[in-house]
């Protein structure tokens, strides 16, 4: 104020807001661009869209992770954690590698709808002979054991009218039953884990 002429004081204070809305504005247009690129390259990545169709060699660790960050936002909703745990020296498997992400998007997904708010989601991912396989355990309330046998029949569902078709689980299995790997579940109350085995690519290719 004490450098500026009186009847200039009024233009000079707007003339100084308005420059740093204008920085601040720019700021955040480029966090959004930035956030906007990773986007796409995740998408990208999620759905091998730059990739030959059929199977492929595929690294489980970073499809899952790639799923992940698909799912943050609804994770971030519900207060979720998803915690990932990757044994060292896991072998590549075999198999289409935007079928797999399906796979790992169908049984995060469910698992983020079946925990409470706040609620976890623990994968872990190990090798185990020759098959690489992946716990998914969230700490919901479990699935009751009279329909554990029918969660992967066609159009049975446990959610309300409108918000599943049934088949989720059941496309999930015959694909992973594709690459000649299993989905299984074991579930109690405050632990369901959903089991997928995979068969590793030299296990495949011998």
């Amino acid at each position: 104020a004490g450098m500026v002429r009186d009847d200039a004081l009024d233009a000079a204070v707007r003339w100084i807001a308005a420059t740093s809305a204008t920085q601040s504005l720019a700021v955040d247009i480029e966090r959004a661009a930035v956030r906007i690129h990773d986007l796409v390259a995740t998408v990208k990545k999620f759905t091998y869209m730059d990739n030959r169709a059929g199977p492929e060699s595929v690294d489980v660790p970073t499809g899952l992770r790639d799923t992940v960050r698909v799912l943050a936002s609804k994770a971030k909703t519900k207060g979720a954690a998803i915690a990932i745990d990757v044994a060292l020296d896991l072998p590549r498997v075999r198999a289409n590698g935007a079928e797999l992400n399906q796979v790992w998007l169908n049984v995060i997904d469910n698992a983020l709808d079946a925990i409470p708010e706040f609620g976890t989601v623990d994968i872990d991912v190990r090798a185990e002979l020759d098959r690489v396989v992946v716990r998914i355990v969230d700490n919901g309330p479990g699935i009751p054991e009279d329909i554990q046998a029918h969660i992967f029949d066609a159009f049975f569902t446990t959610k309300p009218p409108g918000q599943g078709t049934g088949l989720g689980l059941d496309i999930t299995r015959r694909l992973v039953r594709q690459y000649y790997g299993d989905l299984s579940v074991q579930s109690r109350p405050g632990r369901t884990e959903f089991r997928v085995s995979l068969v590793t690519e030299e296990a495949a290719e011998g």
